[in-house]
Parts: structure tokens; sequence; C-alpha cells
């Protein structure tokens, strides 16, 4: 994606604004990049960062002087990154960020420049930690934090950065975007639903992993037409060993989730997200009486996720609730 396109069409008070910031020499120390899930919040941040040590900005990154090259491939001495979106952020790391920014500068532009990744994933002792750095700023030093949850930022962080909020696109452009780009139109139809990157839901749908977890859904979807048992069944002798790891069940209940998020739209003539399997929905829509309820089951397990819980004991449980909360009308099945 070119990022300057994407900020300059569909970002422009972010685009504005940080060109803006440039021409008068009004870089803030800190920015807070916000933006629901799915929005490339950290490659806006990339970019960003990059910008402050082009070489020939017009009027940002170039992405081809060798600066800007140099960071793209990880080599640009006095940039850090700490990613919240693979591991807790600890304050160990931190620390790690404190002693990197008292060194001396390496590269000759004398700027430091740090991305903290959703720091909502961030333990209270790194944020008292960070929080001691963002009160005691350096002239040289520029920081870019990224949340997808800014409810779990703490006021006093937001309080000492400037905002840049990005808008969520409309999903009907992102779609249209994934096609352009080559992804298959079932693809684009799921992966838009969750995501705002093109670039991300491109390569989401080349994973091995995601097409695993459509397929065992579509599987699932086939069971239970059949019959509340025979999807018990279904879960018990093949979904549960399939899915081994909390990456995979988060995958798999988000699909599961929209299907049943579907028939409740087929229910109240609304347009589907998973048109592939319109089929089954719309059988499971005359079937399922209490749908609201089993959906609502189905996020709350998807919570219970991060609590360490038994994958194989979750999953039955979403099943045997669809069975006891699923009464059809024909009867329970």
């Amino acid at each position: 994606m070119k990022y300057d396109e994407y900020l300059e069409k569909y970002q422009p008070f972010i685009y504005n604004t940080f060109i803006n910031s440039l021409k008068f020499n009004k870089v803030s120390q800190a920015y807070l990049i916000k933006g629901s899930d799915g929005t490339p919040t950290l490659d806006i941040a990339l970019f960003l960062a990059k910008t402050l040590i082009c070489e020939e900005p017009s009027p940002l990154a170039c992405s081809s002087c060798l600066n800007c090259i140099r960071f793209e491939e990880g080599n640009y001495a006095d940039f850090m990154l700490i990613d919240g979106s693979k591991n807790t952020i600890k304050v160990g790391d931190i620390e790690n960020l404190q002693k990197f920014l008292s060194s001396s500068s390496l590269e000759k532009q004398g700027k430091k420049i740090y991305i903290i990744n959703r720091l909502e994933n961030a333990n209270k002792e790194a944020v008292n930690a960070l929080l001691k750095t963002l009160e005691e700023p350096t002239s040289s030093v520029y920081a870019f934090i990224t949340t997808q949850n800014e409810a779990k930022i703490l006021p006093t962080i937001i309080s000492r950065c400037q905002i840049l909020s990005l808008l969520p696109i409309n999903k009907s452009i992102v779609k249209q975007n994934a096609i352009n780009e080559g992804v298959l139109l079932e693809d684009a139809d799921i992966l838009s639903y969750f995501y705002c990157d093109v670039e991300v839901i491109k390569q989401k749908s080349e994973e091995e992993n995601y097409k695993e977890q459509k397929k065992l859904l579509y599987e699932t979807l086939n069971a239970l037409t059949i019959s509340s048992e025979e999807a018990i069944y279904y879960a018990q002798t093949n979904l549960i060993k399939n899915i081994k790891t909390k990456e995979d069940a988060r995958l798999y209940i988000d699909l599961l989730s929209i299907a049943f998020k579907d028939i409740l739209h087929i229910q109240n003539n609304q347009p589907l997200v998973l048109e592939g399997a319109k089929e089954q929905i719309d059988t499971l829509s005359k079937k399922y009486k209490n749908v609201s309820s089993i959906y609502l089951e189905i996020m709350l397990s998807r919570g219970q996720i991060e609590d360490n819980v038994n994958l194989s004991l979750l999953l039955q449980h979403i099943f045997i609730y669809i069975r006891k909360e699923g009464g059809s009308t024909y009867g329970r099945n």
C-alpha cells in the first residue's frame, strides 16, 4: 500500500496535520495513533516515523532514499520498536527503551525514534515506566504509540500525546480494493469484516491457518444443518483435534460468530457476510429461534480464550450451548 496516498485519500486529518507539523517545524514529540481493530495503526506509525528521517520527503516519506530503505530493512540504528501485538509489554521492555534513548545517536540526523505498538497490551509496571519517559521528553526524541483499544490507555498517557485518529473506511471500498489486489470474493467478504487494511487482507487470505479455519467453519455449518447432535459429534471427532492453539481458536470462533450474526441478518432481511455459505445460513435461520443468545455465548467464549481455559472444553461448551438454546421451529433438535 502507498501510505501517502492512503492518508491523503482516507485520512485527510492525519495527512494535513503531519504535513503542517513538518512544514512549520512543530512535530510533536509523542503521537498516539488510534484506530479500530484491523486499521493499519502500526503501518501508519512506521510510515510517519520513516518520514522524520527521509532525505527527500515529498511531502511525506519518499520510500526510495537510502534512509528510507535502511529504515524499511531494519538497519536504521536510531529506531526502536516494541510490539505489543506479539507479546505483553513488560517493564523490562521500557527499561531497554530508556537505555536506548539515553545512549548517543548513531545517525547523522541526530533523532531517536521509537514506536510502541498496541500499548493496551502493556502491564501496569510498564505503563508507569513509560509515563516517566513521556514526562521527561528530549527535543531529539520522537514517539509513536498505537492502540486499537483507547479505553485501556491511561488518561495521563493520552494527555502527553497528540492524538491521530484513523477513521474507519467503508467496508465495501475495502472489499473492492482487496478484490482488485487479487483476493477472492469469498475471502474479501470475510476478511474485510475484520480488517480495513487491504495488504493485511491479502496476506491473511494466503495464510494456511486462515484457509484451514474457514474449511472447519463450513464443515461446522454443514453439520449444524443436519442437527445440533451432529455438530457436537463433528466437534468431538474432527474440529477439536484441528484447533491446537489460541490463535486457531480465536480465528475459528471469530468465523463462527460471523455465521451466527449472518443468521440474525437473514432473519432481519439484512445482507450477509458469508455469501459462500448462504444456503446453510438460510437453513439455520429457519431452524433456530434463540440466535441472539447463541451469538452472545459465542462472543463470551471467545473472551475466555485468554484466560488459559482448556480449548477442547471451551469448543464443546459452545456446541452444547447451541443444542440447549437453539430451539428450532420444529421443536428441539
